[in-house]
């Protein structure tokens, strides 16, 4: 697997968790409030800021769940080119191993490799 589908697989287990951890503080100021309601018979002023964390943490989860993308691109950007094994930049690598892992590079792109007939 490579490593940019490693960090998007990751950011969406993120925003599964953030989804849920959201819904469940959601959750909890709604009957927080309607237990109040119905006890002392009035809106509990107190309560009120409590929501907004459950929102943002649903809003946050929901975008790294669907989207991420730019996330994703900005923390590994894909218009350098990578070494296969460990993810290292090779753009100004000076020989055909990589520095950082030792594998072998292959310059070349598939683009040249088709013949033309």
């Amino acid at each position: 697997m490579r490593y940019k589908t490693l960090f998007r697989v990751l950011l969406k287990v993120l925003g599964v968790y953030l989804v849920v951890t959201g819904l469940g503080s959601i959750f909890y100021f709604i009957t927080g409030i309607v237990s109040d309601m119905f006890g002392s018979g009035g809106f509990p002023s107190s309560l009120w800021p409590f929501g907004l964390p459950g929102m943002l943490s649903l809003a946050i989860g929901l975008y790294l769940f669907f989207g991420g993308k730019w996330i994703a691109d900005l923390a590994i950007p894909s218009n350098r080119p990578y070494c296969a094994d460990c993810g290292y930049d090779i753009g100004r690598s000076p020989g055909d191993i990589c520095q950082e892992c030792g594998a072998l590079i292959s310059h070349e792109k598939p683009e040249d490799n088709i013949e033309l007939s």
